[in-house]
């Protein structure tokens, strides 16, 4: 298969790269005829059909007029996504992507809890931790007595 058939199928028809070395930028013509019967070994030369070259100072030229013209802004609005022009439309999808958000920090904070347990317990004996546990539940049970008598008191 030659390169020029494979440039064909791509969806944009110019390649533009900057040399630094020599401050000149080159353009290529991705579905030029002259391509056609290259291998994708081979160089594309300066002095092909398919190839412009602009010095620095003729590429900032040009991006000026482009600017004066409007031509710049017009580039630029076709590079956004359709979907970020108008974000009010997507205000149901922002508020679902920020509760999403709110869970997976819930879930990190749950999961670093874990991490710290599981830290912890490693450190520590069997018996250390039944009997750690043994007391979170008897405090537990306190506290949630204590609360009853509270609220039947208020009645």
């Amino acid at each position: 298969m030659t390169i020029g058939n494979m440039l064909r199928e791509r969806e944009s028809q110019y390649v533009a790269t900057k040399d630094e070395g020599t401050r000149t930028w080159r353009i290529l013509d991705t579905w030029h005829d002259d391509l056609r019967e290259m291998n994708p070994d081979d160089d594309v030369a300066d002095d092909s059909p398919a190839v412009t070259v602009l010095t620095e100072g003729g590429f900032i030229a040009l991006v000026k007029e482009a600017s004066r013209l409007g031509v710049l802004q017009n580039a630029t609005a076709s590079f956004i996504p359709v979907d970020t022009r108008n974000p009010e439309d997507y205000s149901d999808k922002i508020q679902e992507k920020e509760q999403e958000l709110v869970e997976m920090q819930k879930k990190v904070v749950r999961y670093e809890e874990e991490i710290s347990t599981l830290r912890i317990s490693a450190t520590k004996s069997e018996g250390t931790i039944l009997k750690e546990l043994a007391m979170e539940t008897l405090l537990k049970l306190t506290l949630s007595s204590d609360i009853e008598k509270l609220t039947k008191r208020k009645d």
